[in-house]
């Protein structure tokens, strides 16, 4: 899945030095980022189609009788297989598109701080990729009864619903930080996209290496719990050292290259 751009159309224009708002450095690029991306077109249309195909997962995932939660779990497939795609593609196109259109430049002459920028970016990206996810969630939820003819225990649900959107998150937040490390919005979807499907199961089927080691497998497996046996958090932590370091790369790169 490729975030391309239209030139003319995807290129943000620049927004008014005005709409910075308060708040100090960060605040004013918060407000900055904020309106760039709402002159945007591919970043809405990657969330628009993040969600609609959770609602083609809970059309099509089988209903067999079985309980409320696995039914639950089955669908959240929606999230971790193929929505992480177009949230992942959704980060690299916020700092990616930049780059591509060679408006970061315009950014740090506004801002001054670079720093400030990436923070920004992470943030923001980090909340619009969270209210999909809690939508995509959501949806999921409510096609349970609907679909499944079953009761779903909501309080069972929370955990693995908690833990699909903040591997949404962190999906997006790798994209968004192989975008600063490559520079190439391309090269970066295709690694987020190869590294959960192809490169982790290669690892551990060659190598041994333990599957709740795999940053993105280990997570999913949390996303997609259907046991009722409880959250599992420490799945979690492989994802975010991931992205904890990549986005450090991310930061110490944008400050030290040429824009």
């Amino acid at each position: 899945m490729t975030a391309r751009s239209t030139p003319g159309r995807d290129a943000a224009p620049p927004p008014p030095v005005a709409a910075a708002g308060r708040g100090g450095a960060f605040g004013r690029a918060l407000s900055y980022e904020w309106v760039a991306l709402r002159s945007l077109r591919t970043p809405w249309v990657l969330c628009g189609s993040a969600v609609a195909a959770q609602v083609l997962v809970d059309l099509a995932v089988g209903r067999d009788g079985t309980s409320g939660l696995r039914q639950f779990a089955a669908g959240m497939v929606g999230v971790t297989l193929i929505g992480f795609v177009l949230l992942a593609a959704f980060g690299v196109n916020a700092l990616g598109g930049e780059y591509r259109h060679r408006t970061l430049t315009r950014s740090v002459l506004t801002l001054g701080d670079r720093r400030g920028i990436l923070l920004a970016k992470a943030t923001l990206t980090g909340a619009v990729t969270a209210s999909v996810a809690a939508v995509m969630v959501l949806v999921n939820a409510l096609s349970v009864p609907v679909l499944g003819k079953t009761s779903l225990p909501v309080a069972e649900a929370v955990a693995p619903g908690a833990a699909a959107v903040l591997y949404a998150v962190l999906c997006a937040l790798v994209g968004l930080a192989l975008a600063g490390v490559t520079r190439n919005s391309t090269l970066s979807i295709a690694v987020v996209t190869l590294w959960p499907v192809l490169l982790e199961n290669l690892l551990v089927l060659t190598t041994g290496f333990g599957r709740n080691l795999a940053p993105f497998g280990a997570a999913a497996a949390q996303a997609q719990a259907g046991d009722g046996s409880g959250p599992r958090w420490l799945l979690m932590l492989p994802l975010a050292v991931l992205t904890t370091v990549l986005l450090t790369a991310a930061g110490v790169l944008l400050r030290r290259r040429d824009v």
